[in-house]
């Protein structure tokens, strides 16, 4: 399954056939893998980088919207109150969760990628131990 996934300006695929491999189709898997990593970690970093940059744009806004209801005369607490409800600081908030979200599914993503390469590795691992038995079981029948 292929996943479309926004990033500020770009979109990043990210598909989960990339995490299939077979005793067959393990040197294929290994020759692809890197860079598919590599690929999907620098799509992270910028999802790291959108969404710290919303988390900022928000904590800005929320003072700049509590230090105007503080102007206005409200308490600390319903000045707090009020710059959480107001509509501008809401819409960053939902822009930076949406971020966080992409930034989390594409850990997720790297995270299984890793786990992939190293089953890859113990079953590549496990083969040439089945190799080597087998080759010396050959070698006791020729001679």
């Amino acid at each position: 399954m292929v996943s479309k996934i926004q990033i500020m300006d770009e979109v990043w695929e990210i598909d989960n056939n990339n995490l299939k491999f077979s005793d067959a189709t393990l040197n294929q898997f290994f020759e692809r893998i890197s860079g598919i990593i590599d690929y999907v970690g620098a799509g992270h970093a910028k999802a790291m980088f959108w969404a710290s940059k919303l988390d900022h744009e928000h904590k800005q806004k929320f003072i700049e919207k509590f230090k105007e209801f503080k102007d206005q005369g409200k308490s600390d607490k319903n000045a707090e109150l009020c710059a959480e409800g107001d509509g501008d600081v809401s819409a960053v908030k939902q822009e930076f969760m949406k971020a966080k979200y992409t930034k989390d599914r594409l850990y997720a993503h790297l995270s299984a990628l890793n786990s992939a390469r190293e089953d890859a590795h113990n079953r590549g691992h496990m083969l040439r131990k089945e190799l080597d038995k087998l080759n010396m079981d050959i070698r006791h029948v020729i001679s």
